[in-house]
């Protein structure tokens, strides 16, 4: 369930589904203070940018700034590249990009005279680009002993895309070799509308279940050895091993954590011998950041670290060789993301949510440090989320956005030190049709925050029914300080929507993280319903009339939503949601739950199936039958459950629907029915 994928597809699912007139007009009141296809001259003096579909040229020293031409305006994002991807042509072979959570089964030398093949029987083979020659480095594998590849667990929460790596002078290739001849399969039925259905299965490792045993191996064309990498214990099952990948210097490094992911050692692999040496480690009482950024600087020996040793997400400089040589950013507060580094004249540009003792998370800034971790300093200090930094050639200017959920976006130019050179497009007045707003957590201490969107027609006079539409997933958020006058799929429809912040989200340090270890379906859902009994106090809003949706895990928080919190939810609509942590895989579900062995109490507690028999909130059920990420046996167990119970609910399969469908025209159906009905 890594974020990455479950965010574009719901992005992607909401934008091909079409923008309304009032969703227009909203994109169309962002643009006014919104640049795009920014160009800087060489010497850093000018620059060129759009802004309403017209090109304009600004030159700082001359504080000049005039309009150039207009220029054909920006279409809808093209993500033909998600949905139906290209092959990539290579000598005229074609190599198809892999399938969610697979990897690519051919991979091209350095030099483009090898093609590293990774065959149906899953075996190693070397053929030459020109035909000519055909190397089988292995024989013996199969779909449970594989060569070249990782599996679907690997693939979808390691982001593992390559099982096969070549060395930069193309005499090596290093591959995974992959042991699962233990580990359960997981079958699904295929063209579940034809006369036969088609069998499909995976060996698919289910929270506390055995792993694959995993390790790497090299093969020397010269010599045509295969050795082996020392990745650790070759026989552990309670190991990941990914992120393989070259570093500027010509080094081979991979990534290697123990089973609950919380100890991360980053290793390099002398490609003669298959030795390897730790360069950095990192240790958390719980789970540890899987792919902690790592950027080189020019020479190619020393990087910029990301760590959470002070529980604050922060920088440090290493070398490496293994040695620690500054820390670089400091404070009570998560930096967010590298955005330039500056080696000549000695900085790092830095994005930050540092308004943490401002009691606002929500905003980031820009900062710069000396790569001697000296004078760090704030450089964008209005209470506005800043976001698009662009920064020109010589790093003395920069160029951001910056809005909030009232505030329309706006841009401008900044010099390096932070003082305002010029508004480059100014946004509209805002809009009041968004709030936001701060509760408190059951606990009575932590402050949790809030969206509240109000439709164009919203008459306070009257009593409304109101929308949770929600992902809410650990390390994640559903709260952003970004405009949005108020408009979506719900709020154009006539309901009030909210959006709500919850404990074991991101954006406020480990500890706030932490507060959701073990506790899936516990606090977060605790969270989002105290939410929305926070708002139902208000008059406008009728407290009868709250329904919750979400999709994956949102599909699951909605579940429980239902369940648990049938006083505040009158309608829930379970989109593929999880339904029991054992439906789900290993590496996902342990790095926030521990096993079930050493968590059954937080496994149970996470379930919907303790709570059914209290449930009075109306119940939609959507499910692919062809889900390979959700499984649809999450929503069986669910139906089996509440047929038991007595319960009543709706239900919609997909017989072709994979994690990703339709059916939301379904969804607004159900809300209306129940939301706007009498009933």
């Amino acid at each position: 369930m890594i974020k990455f994928y479950l965010s574009i597809t719901l992005c992607l699912t909401f934008i091909l589904s079409g923008f309304s007139q009032d969703q227009e007009q909203v994109v169309n009141r962002k643009k006014d203070g919104t640049i795009r296809q920014v160009n800087w001259d060489e010497k850093g003096e000018s620059f060129t940018y759009v802004n309403k579909d017209v090109e304009h040229k600004y030159n700082i020293k001359k504080d000049k700034l005039k309009e150039l031409k207009e220029v054909e305006p920006e279409g809808p994002p093209d993500y033909s590249w998600y949905y139906n991807p290209k092959p990539i042509i290579v000598k005229g072979r074609e190599i198809k990009r892999p399938a969610r959570g697979h990897q690519y089964r051919v991979e091209v030398s350095p030099d483009s005279l090898w093609f590293a093949v990774c065959t149906e029987d899953f075996n190693l083979v070397l053929e030459s680009t020109d035909g000519e020659k055909k190397i089988e480095v292995t024989n013996d594998g199969s779909r449970k002993f594989r060569y070249g590849s990782a599996n679907w667990t690997y693939g979808e929460e390691l982001g593992v895309k390559h099982g096969m790596w070549w060395t930069p002078d193309s005499k090596k290739v290093i591959y995974y070799v992959f042991s699962e001849e233990h580990v359960k399969d997981f079958y699904l039925t295929f063209n579940n509308t034809e006369t036969y259905t088609e069998v499909w299965s995976e060996g698919y490792i289910k929270a506390g279940e055995i792993n694959p045993i995993v390790h790497l191996e090299i093969y020397d064309l010269e010599s045509g050895k295969r050795s082996p990498v020392h990745v650790g214990e070759q026989t552990r099952p309670d190991q990941y091993i990914y992120n393989m990948k070259f570093a500027p210097g010509g080094e081979f490094l991979f990534s290697r954590t123990e089973r609950l992911q919380r100890e991360l050692d980053v290793m390099t692999v002398d490609v003669e011998t298959g030795e390897t040496r730790i360069i950095v480690s990192e240790v958390q009482d719980h789970f540890q950041e899987n792919n902690p950024t790592m950027h080189f600087l020019s020479d190619n020996e020393r990087f910029i670290w990301e760590t959470e040793k002070t529980k604050w997400r922060h920088y440090e400089l290493r070398h490496i060789d293994g040695s620690l040589i500054t820390t670089l950013t400091k404070g009570d507060f998560p930096a967010s993301s590298i955005i330039e580094v500056d080696e000549e004249n000695n900085y790092l540009f830095f994005s930050a949510t540092s308004d943490q003792t401002k009691g606002n998370h929500l905003n980031t800034h820009l900062h710069r440090v000396k790569l001697d971790g000296t004078d760090q300093e704030k450089l964008t200090n209005q209470d506005l989320n800043h976001t698009s930094f662009e920064f020109s050639p010589d790093y003395k200017y920069f160029i951001t956005k910056y809005e909030s959920v009232d505030v329309p976006p706006s841009t401008a130019l900044y010099t390096n030190s932070g003082e305002l050179v010029k508004v480059i497009a100014q946004g509209p007045e805002g809009s009041h049709r968004s709030e936001f707003f701060t509760f408190m957590a059951e606990d009575g201490v932590t402050l949790l925050y809030g969206i509240l969107n109000k439709p164009a027609d919203f008459d306070e006079s009257k009593s409304s029914p109101m929308i949770l539409s929600l992902y809410g997933g650990p390390d994640g958020t559903d709260v952003r300080n970004r405009y949005t006058e108020g408009s979506n799929t719900y709020s154009n429809a006539g309901y009030l929507t909210c959006r709500f912040s919850y404990r074991g989200g991101s954006g406020r340090g480990k500890a706030f993280l932490d507060m959701g270890y073990g506790k899936l379906g516990d606090v977060d859902i605790q969270d989002q319903s105290d939410g929305c009994r926070f708002l139902a106090k208000r008059p406008y809003i009728n407290e009868n009339k709250i329904g919750i949706t979400g999709h994956s895990y949102g599909g699951f928080m909605a579940a429980m939503g239902a369940v648990k919190h049938s006083d505040i939810f009158a309608a829930a609509v379970d989109r593929a949601g999880p339904t029991h942590w054992k439906h789900y895989d290993d590496i996902y579900t342990e790095r926030f739950m521990n096993t079930p062995q050493n968590n059954p109490e937080g496994y149970e507690k996470g379930s919907v199936f303790p709570y059914i028999a209290d449930m009075e909130c109306k119940l939609f059920i959507q499910h692919g039958l062809q889900d390979d990420n959700v499984h649809p046996t999450n929503a069986w167990h669910f139906i089996d459950e509440l047929n038991k119970a007595g319960k009543f609910y709706e239900l919609q399969i997909f017989p072709y629907g994979t994690h990703g469908f339709d059916g939301r025209d379904r969804v607004m159906e159900f809300f209306d029915r129940h939301l706007k009905g009498d009933e």
